[in-house]
């Protein structure tokens, strides 16, 4: 046992035991979200991920029952840091909604580029690992279509279209975004991003104006 392993319930180098077992966790997750946006999730053991962050295997066990779980707290860390990017878009309440809508997807699609990590494990590693993971997916597709319809709510005529049918279709749209941003990933980024960014606020704007009241585009 190497020294910064102990941990037997007394405090070590001025830490409690909980704070080491949460810094062991943080190391954990900083190390996969490393090696899952690097390497990918299925080329990555449990012993790669606890010697990048300097934790002993045993203490992996505490935190994580598999190599799973810990996929999903990264996909969790992942997705909160792409949601925090589209709320940037909707911080100022002056500003009209379509100024809000492209400084949201500006924001979403810049942390695409400057962290190539975030698209790998958000739009490929997640997918296809088993139903827990994928019921984690389509969590946060409703959580992206919770923000879009919180925006949009006040602008559309709900007597003609209930929510119901307008939650339908921003799942569709949200869809749409993922997938502009996925095969933006995949051209290695050829396209320059204000061209990416235009065409996806030609989607959202096609979509809102047959949503918005009698037929008009709520972006003005």
């Amino acid at each position: 046992m190497t020294a910064p392993e102990l941990d037997d319930g007394r405090r070590y180098r001025g830490a409690a035991p909980g704070q080491r077992q949460q810094e062991r966790r943080t190391r954990l997750i900083e190390a996969a979200t490393e090696a899952f946006g690097v390497d990918g999730y299925r080329n990555t053991t449990v012993t790669t991920i606890c010697a990048a962050a300097g934790v002993g295997k045993r203490y992996f066990y505490e935190s994580f029952a598999d190599s799973e779980d810990l996929l999903l707290e990264v996909y969790r860390e992942t997705a909160a840091r792409m949601i925090e990017a589209i709320h940037t878009g909707l911080r100022d309440p002056d500003a009209d909604v379509e100024t809000q809508v492209r400084v949201a997807l500006t924001a979403y699609f810049q942390l695409i580029l400057d962290d190539p990590r975030v698209p790998r494990i958000a739009f490929f590693e997640i997918l296809g690992v088993s139903a827990a993971v994928d019921r984690a997916y389509y969590g946060v597709l409703d959580a992206l279509v919770d923000i879009c319809l919180a925006l949009i709510t006040p602008h559309v005529d709900l007597e003609t279209h209930p929510t119901v049918s307008v939650r339908t279709v921003l799942f569709g749209l949200v869809g749409a975004i993922v997938i502009i941003a996925q095969k933006w990933v995949l051209d290695d980024y050829r396209q320059p991003m204000t061209d990416v960014v235009d065409s996806a606020c030609l989607v959202v704007n096609a979509v809102l104006t047959k949503i918005g009241p009698d037929g008009r585009s709520i972006l003005g």
